[in-house]
């Protein structure tokens, strides 16, 4: 008998598979019609081998002894649970490092120290005479060798795509023993570089299936809008078909091509589905399909002969404690989340998903763009992107995965593009995979990016050559500028799309609406895929015994990428951030806006569906309660725009009179209850005008050799007391009825803690190196004023201090100057006013600009503004004009890597309720945001758990707060609208009222 060591397939990339089942149809077969409804696992033909399983861990398959004998003592092996992956229970070590091999590359060789692991199952079966037994594995990183019994079985590669087996001569009546040895690495990890936290191990669903002899091995369907069904079929068998709308039969006979009448197109928008089922040899499958056409015609792609634009996100398997192991309740409740936050489309990065992914998708509705299990990224550290993608020798290996893919998930609906893989280079074997997959399925678009690095400087023969085979003009990570540049290039035929924008790492999506402006130019955007959906991370648990999210450099790896694994719309748990939100808002499916007349209009951006599913809900609010509510009868036609008014009495007494409207769900569906908000706008309404504020008398005024002090009593009584610093110009002291609400100084900041963003890993976008190491500006985490002219001047009925003043880092140019006052009237309200501007030789946008104001009594926070939570200039499309609760360090506002987070643009009040006293922040619009954590802490801490709270509550009052943009790997920062800019002039006030 051959030893392990005798088994050097992983080491031959011309056999990434032996003894495995040819690709077909994913298809699970029942006994009977009547039992194709329910799920696999009920099927008799199903037997799963999930569960408990016999494990060993080695550091090299050297050290692995031959456990695959039947009498292999495995008293030496513990328990885990499949699917798994072993780093998942602390075995071998967990890495992130984005695209460099995880060892030292030189193919087609693979290190000779591999790490590997047995997995043995034992299991009873009962064999039927007659019936052909497949084993399957439907995801294995990175290879599998297999034995039943002791016998070998085969071998297979490629992670994410099933490898089946005949294991028809080798299993028994009874007890069996199956041996699974699992490598780190083979030949085929060239090929397995995708962008994602690398680990180990049988992932997805083991199974077997019992079939008949000589029953359905392969099926193709294909619909049109004509009621056209292509069907052809591989059996040994005579086969049937049938066709239902739901209980309705609208088909019974040979499995051949047939047509039905007047069928109901499926589209992301209504995913109507019907139940093809396949009768042959006593086995029975089941298929739901759609009738649907896709197509790329004069530069425009389209779905059922219409433009569509993809909302999309790119997708991982991820989950903290399992890794790559996703159940199917685990897959449905983030498609029922996507679903939620009207994404539309999904691109499977960068590998296929579990089979049942797909049919979520058929059934939920979302145009898929399915990613071949293929990206040798790693190859561009070496100077040689394209070293195998234009070698011979992995010619076939490109093939299989190209081939495994299309045949597995042929008959999903919701796939409308498939794409050849992921930043893989251009060369001969992915030219002719482009060619293979376009002579085998016309009807799909076809989509790769790689073809597209470089292509304006392509030769135009070679231009030609790539747009007769990729359907897509795809870019990741352009800037406005450079997709302008690129489609006024009358060479680019082909329909425009980001499969990778908006990098979503920490507080990001700045720039999403602006990006959804440009895409509505033209139907020749087709849209484009956030990159990610989740963020990716490992729990793990700090020497106290702290859980935290693990990413690059936390798992005792060397070579790493830091927290760039963290860069999704989600948090780990799935919790949504700010930006899923944003997405939400942006990719909503209708747009309402206020027109000049005061009139209304709604532009119905579906491509399909008027809006006779929704309610679309009026309220009016004035001071904090409603008012008015109704429901109007507005439904354009898709893509049409209608206006409307809506039943108001203006102007209101209230000056905080707002009108929302919100697209409601009439009746439950598969992903939302009813009363779902699809998508909400606000608008201010016009209120009467204000009584004037009356002169109230002058607060006592003393001065000393270092103080000015102000005090009195307000209206409702309060005795207020404001201390001034004669040298320093500012408020050092504040309290009411005797109680200091000041922990320090009011002070000037124009520093936040970076955000992924600021802190890019492009050197040209990156601007949180120079806040903090600038050589003309210095640190700016550490600005201080200097004043000049400090002066008290009595007024009638206040007091007011003048300054000039001087903001920067100590030693270097300064950042800000102007001048300032600080005016208290006798009922003890205090105006801060400043004129200033900011340097006109800065090099960078300033983060903020503001004050902040250290409140040492416990602090409750409301507001009157955007929001319930966080919004920035450039992300603000989700927010809403309201009364909200302020949440402090909201955890919806969280981050794992500590930034700059919680902000509220737009404000117009703020209500804060510190120790005895209600304070009410009011004037021109601003920013703030509150912490229990000091600024220095969160910008110097590398995970949630190194904060440290403390008894302060730091209420930042910004005049204004720069955007937030996206560019953390490529992208753009915020743009010039929406930050603040050498030469900008402030001139604006706020006012803060003791109530």
């Amino acid at each position: 008998m051959k030893t392990l060591l005798d088994y050097t397939y992983h080491k031959d990339p011309s056999a990434f598979r032996v003894n495995e089942l040819e690709a077909r149809a994913y298809m699970i077969p029942f006994d009977s019609k009547a039992a194709v409804y329910a799920p696999r696992e009920a099927s008799p033909c199903f037997h799963s081998l999930c569960g408990e399983w016999k494990f060993l861990w080695k550091p090299s398959i050297y050290e692995m002894d031959d456990f695959f004998t039947e009498d292999f003592d495995l008293s030496a092996f513990e328990t885990v649970s499949v699917p798994e992956t072993w780093q998942a229970h602390g075995k071998d070590y967990i890495q992130y490092q984005s695209s460099p091999y995880p060892f030292i590359p030189d193919p087609p060789h693979v290190p000779e120290k591999n790490p590997c692991a047995a997995y043995v199952k034992e299991f009873e079966a009962s064999v039927i005479p007659g019936k052909r037994y497949e084993l399957h594995f439907e995801g294995k990183d990175s290879c599998v060798y297999v034995f039943l019994n002791g016998n070998f079985v085969g071998y297979g590669e490629s992670p994410h795509n099933d490898s089946a087996f005949d294991v028809t001569p080798f299993l028994r009546n009874g007890k069996n023993r199956l041996s699974v040895l699992v490598l780190k690495w083979c030949s085929g990890t060239y090929l397995d570089d995708q962008d994602k936290i690398r680990l180990s191990g049988l992932f997805r669903e083991v199974y077997l299936l019992a079939r008949s002899a000589n029953g359905l091995t392969d099926y193709t369907v294909r619909t049109d809008l004509d009621g056209n069904v292509t069907l052809s079929v591989e059996s040994g068998a005579p086969v049937t078909a049938e066709l239902y709308d739901g209980e309705t039969l609208l088909y019974s006979g040979a499995a051949e091509s047939f047509k039905i009448d007047a069928p109901h197109p499926w589209s992301a928008e209504d995913p109507y589905l019907y139940d093809l089922i396949l009768c042959s040899a006593g086995e029975y499958v089941r298929q739901r399909i759609g009738f649907r056409e896709t197509a790329v015609k004069d530069g425009i792609f389209t779905v059922n002969r219409k433009h569509v634009k993809l909302y999309g996100a790119n997708r991982h398997d991820s989950n903290p404690e399992t890794g790559y192991v996703t159940t199917l309740e685990f897959m449905r409740s983030e498609l029922v989340l996507m679903k939620q936050h009207n994404i539309n489309a999904i691109r499977t990065s960068h590998y296929p998903n579990d089979p049942r992914f797909y049919a979520l998708c058929d059934e939920l509705g979302f145009y898929v763009m399915s990613e071949a299990d293929l990206e040798c990224h790693g190859f561009t550290y070496l100077h040689n992107w394209d070293r195998i993608t234009s070698d011979p020798l992995y010619a076939e290996m490109y093939h299989d995965r190209i081939v495994r893919m299309y045949e597995s998930f042929k008959n999903c609906t919701s796939i409308v593009i498939w794409s050849l893989g992921n930043e893989s280079s251009w060369g001969l074997n992915l030219e002719n995979e482009a060619k293979w997959i376009k002579s085998v399925d016309p009807s799909r678009s076809l989509h790769y990016e790689g073809a597209y690095v470089g292509y304006s400087e392509r030769p135009e023969e070679e231009r030609v050559q790539i747009d007769a085979v990729v359907d897509f003009a795809s870019k990741m990570y352009s800037t406005f500028e450079k997709i302008r540049e690129y489609m006024a290039d009358p060479t680019v035929k082909n329909p425009f799309i980001l499969c990778e924008y908006c990098h979503a790492m920490g507080n990001s999506g700045g720039d999403l609406r602006f990006y959804d402006d440009l895409f509505q130019t033209s139907d020749r955007y087709a849209g484009g895929f956030i990159w990610e959906w989740c963020d990716h991370a490992m729990t793990l648990k700090d020497e106290n015994g702290v859980s935290y999210f693990g990413y690059g450099g936390d798992f005792g790896e060397h070579h790493h990428l830091r927290n760039v694994c963290m860069d999704g719309l989600v948090a780990p748990d799935r919790r949504p951030h700010s930006e899923l939100t944003e997405a939400k808002a942006v990719f909503a499916p209708i747009r309402i806006t206020r027109n000049e007349n005061g009139t209304l209009s709604l532009w119905n951006r579906h491509a399909f569906s008027d809006l006779s599913r929704y309610d679309l809900v009026y309220t009016v609010a004035a001071d904090g309660n409603e008012i008015a509510r109704g429901t109007l009868a507005v439904s354009p036609a898709p893509g049409e725009t209608a206006t409307f008014s809506v039943p108001l009495r203006e102007p209101y007494a209230a000056d905080d009179a707002v009108l929302t409207l919100s697209l409601c769900l009439k009746a439950d569906t598969l992903w939302a209850k009813a009363g779902h908000v699809v998508a909400a706008f606000s608008f201010p309404l016009t209120v009467t005008e204000k009584t004037p504020v009356l002169p109230t008398d002058a607060p006592a005024f003393e001065e000393s050799r270092v103080f000015y002090t102000v005090s009195g009593k307000t209206e409702s009584g309060k005795i207020f007391r404001y201390a001034f610093r004669k040298d320093e110009g500012t408020l050092v002291s504040f309290t009411v009825d005797g109680e200091e609400l000041l922990a320090e100084s009011l002070r000037r900041n124009a520093f936040r803690a970076p955000t992924d963003n600021d802190n890019s890993l492009s050197t040209h976008t990156n601007v949180a190196v120079p806040w903090m190491t600038d050589r003309y500006f210095g640190n700016i985490e550490y600005a201080e004023s200097a004043v000049r002219n400090f002066r008290a001047e009595l007024c009638d009925g206040c007091v007011i201090f003048r300054g000039d003043f001087i903001f920067g880092a100590q030693g270097r140019k300064h950042l800000t100057k102007g001048a300032f006052e600080y005016r208290i009237d006798g009922n003890g309200t205090l105006t801060l006013r400043e004129d200033c501007r900011v340097n006109e030789t800065l090099t960078y946008f300033l983060p903020r600009y503001g004050y902040l104001l250290a409140l040492k009594q416990p602090t409750e926070i409301s507001y009157f503004g955007y929001g319930p939570i966080e919004c920035y200039e450039d992300k603000c499309s989700h927010a809403l004009l309201g009364h909200h609760d302020y949440v402090i360090d909201d955890p919806a506002c969280v981050y794992e890597f500590p930034q700059e987070s919680g902000s509220h643009a737009g404000t117009r009040t703020l209500s804060v309720r510190t120790g005895n006293a209600v304070l009410k922040v009011s004037g021109d619009p601003f920013s703030f945001s509150a912490s229990h954590y000091d600024l220095h802490n969160v910008t110097e801490a590398k995970h949630q758990k190194d904060l440290v709270a403390t008894d302060v509550t730091y209420l930042s009052l910004d005049y204004r707060m720069s955007g937030v943009g996206s560019a953390s790997c490529g992208g753009q920062p915020p743009i010039p609208e929406c930050r603040i800019n050498a030469g900008d002039s402030f001139a604006q006030e706020l006012s803060i009222a003791i109530e």
